[in-house]
């Protein structure tokens, strides 16, 4: 994972948004001035976990679909959760696992204006993993459209699951603070290698 914009898409800054001026990191315990409020897996894991030459052979990636075997097909949005507090969510750049007709609707509809009222809302399943959940892996969710320029928007459809509970809840500002530190401290150390 790597910080990212709100919008999900990339910036300069590498999306280094202040959740506070200074704060104690709960990781390490040295204090930090910013903290990326956001966070993207640039690929769905199927892709990551390909080797290079099989990604060559096997794959079409962009910057916001990708086509495995011609027969998995992704779509690159954004899950939102609230900062109980604030009006900045946590953000989490993620890949969505869809059929290959809402891949289609998807990709017709990229330039449409106003397509947040005529398409979907669609269903898939999370693609990615996130080491601060249990088994997010498949998760049922549904994917919003957003007006053009803005990555549709992911809600998962497991009320049980502790990352819906957080998503329809909200987090605290430390929970916020919390997860952001740790994901920094394990992508220094080489992680996510596989997303997980």
């Amino acid at each position: 994972m790597r910080p990212g914009r709100s919008d999900g898409y990339p910036d300069d800054d590498g999306g280094v948004v202040a959740l506070t001026e200074n704060f104690k990191c709960a990781t390490c315990g040295k204090i930090h001035q910013k903290l990326p409020r956001s966070f993207a897996a640039d690929f769905p894991d199927m892709y990551a976990n390909m080797k290079r030459e099989e990604k060559d052979v096997r794959a079409i990636i962009g910057s916001d679909q990708c086509v495995v075997d011609q027969q998995w097909f992704f779509v690159r949005g954004c899950l939102e959760i609230p900062v109980v507090g604030s009006t900045e969510p946590f953000i989490w750049g993620l890949w969505a696992s869809v059929r290959e007709e809402v891949f289609d609707e998807v990709s017709e509809s990229w330039e449409e204006a106003g397509r947040e009222g005529t398409r979907g809302p669609f269903k898939g399943r999370l693609a990615n993993s996130l080491s601060v959940y249990p088994d997010t892996l498949n998760l049922k969710i549904k994917i919003q459209i957003q007006p053009v320029a803005t990555r549709p928007l992911f809600v998962v459809e497991q009320p049980e699951h502790p990352l819906a509970i957080e998503q329809q809840n909200g987090i605290s500002e430390e929970r916020a603070q919390e997860t952001a530190s740790l994901l920094l401290h394990q992508e220094r150390f080489g992680w996510p290698a596989k997303f997980s």
